[in-house]
């Protein structure tokens, strides 16, 4: 179940690297391409929820970072409609889903 969720988490973070790139560069993104972005961020968090409602308490953690996350995304998604700045939301937001993602690893590969 962790490594399937690892495996929708990085193709989650190789679709943020494309959407950090959009803001970094003031460019206009396709906004399906972040809501599919967020969906199957949505899709990990939940085999995340079910990993640890089957047992794996090490898996809060996770949950409570993925929640921080989900805001910082909510915000960033509102504040960029309105054509505001989201660059430092954008890197809040990366750093602690790179944390999230290691933190994950560690748990799916390391007993």
């Amino acid at each position: 179940m962790l490594v399937f969720a690892l495996a929708v988490f990085t193709v989650v973070a190789i679709m943020g690297l494309g959407l950090a790139i959009g803001v970094f560069r003031n460019g206009h993104d396709d906004p399906m391409y972040a809501r599919t972005h967020a969906g199957l961020a949505l899709l990990g968090s939940g085999l995340v929820i079910w990993a640890a409602v089957e047992g794996d308490e090490r898996l809060y953690i996770n949950i409570g970072l993925a929640v921080a996350i989900i805001g910082l995304g909510l915000l960033m998604a509102k504040r960029r409609a309105k054509r505001h700045c989201v660059k430092a939301l954008a890197v809040v937001h990366g750093l602690l889903a790179v944390s999230c993602y290691g933190i994950l690893a560690y748990f799916a590969f390391v007993r």
